[in-house]
């Protein structure tokens, strides 16, 4: 008998964790940081079970408790083959490796999209050709599955972005655009045709994947030319070709080694992401690896005039010589719901 019981109190009366129902259990662990996760596993089989749940992550949509997690796509110098990783939330922060892809051929230079809980692969190249598939990730299971296939091929460069639930993918080398509804499982045309050199790369440029700001209909990508790096825009509704961003000057690091730009929540926001080298003193050397990202809102003061505001730019993720091999390729990135 503790302390704090009373003699007329019986032990029943002191409800311990495990006697509560199921339901109530759920809704108290859901309210729990998924960083937390991992040591509160190890606590018995019931917390296990129900931390692994499909109904915790229910729960935690309804209870508006979700957390946001970072997913890489890299290549290391000492790999053979790209890797997907997540990026453990915290203050000890590391890179978990995702399963293999389990489908022959990941397609190289996909588009990638998120919304919600699950990661899109668009398009890309296999074998060196465009391509109709596309594939989700799950991360909340970390499997990966197939949608329908598009109904043209799509390489490198298209713009893919979510509008009421459904994913529009214009682009890729294509001047036709399609829309997938995943209620019926189809993909049906999207009557905004683009003028072929809007979605091309520009002869001489290095150009990330494209951007589509569904708000605003109109695209976005990272242009690095002769040293010098600019987010560039282009409205789908005029014909006068892509424009810089302006506000940005002295964001990027010269020379960077860009990988792509995002909208993951809609609207006027995406986000910016690279890789920063920084040197020994000998300047030869790398000593450690830092991934960077941004966020950028825009300010569209006119159809011919777009302004960019920083809202955050920080290191995600530094990592030394011994872990990456002196460099690694930042092929893809992506920010879900958890």
């Amino acid at each position: 008998m503790t302390e704090e019981m009373k003699p007329s109190e019986s032990p029943r009366a002191l409800l311990s964790f495990w006697s509560l129902p199921n339901d109530v259990a759920l809704n108290i662990l859901a309210r729990i940081s998924r960083i937390h996760h991992p040591s509160l596993s190890l606590v018995s089989k019931r917390f296990k079970s129900i931390l692994s749940s499909r109904e915790l992550d229910v729960t935690r949509t309804l209870m508006d408790k979700t957390e946001k997690q970072i997913y890489l796509y890299l290549k290391f110098r000492r790999h053979t083959k790209p890797c997907w990783f997540a990026l453990t939330p915290g203050p000890d922060q590391k890179l978990k490796q995702l399963p293999s892809f389990p489908y022959e051929h990941h397609p190289d230079s996909p588009t990638v999209v998120s919304s919600g809980s699950e990661i899109y692969l668009i398009g890309g190249l296999v074998n060196h050709r465009r391509s109709r598939r596309v594939f989700v990730l799950d991360c909340r299971c970390q499997k990966w599955r197939k949608l329908p296939e598009m109904r043209v091929p799509r390489g490198s460069y298209a713009a893919a972005g979510f509008i009421d639930g459904k994913l529009y993918v214009l682009g890729g080398r294509e001047s036709s655009g399609e829309v997938y509804d995943p209620k019926s499982g189809t993909w049906e045309p999207y009557m905004m045709n683009i003028q072929k050199d809007v979605m091309l790369g520009n002869f001489g440029y290095f150009v990330t994947n494209t951007c589509f700001i569904a708000e605003e209909k109109i695209l976005c990508r990272v242009v690095n030319h002769l040293g010098s790096s600019f987010l560039t825009w282009c409205d789908l509704g005029d014909k006068m070709g892509w424009r810089q961003v302006k506000g940005l000057e002295g964001l990027f690091p010269v020379p960077p080694d860009f990988v792509s730009v995002a909208s993951p929540e809609g609207g006027r926001k995406l986000t910016v992401w690279w890789v920063s080298y920084q040197k020994e003193d000998d300047l030869v050397l790398v000593s450690e690896i830092e991934i960077w990202c941004a966020e950028i809102s825009f300010q569209i003061r006119s159809r011919e005039e777009v302004y960019g505001v920083v809202e955050w730019s920080k290191v995600l993720h530094a990592m030394n010589r011994s872990e990456t091999g002196g460099v690694i390729s930042l092929l893809s990135s992506a920010i879900v719901n958890l």
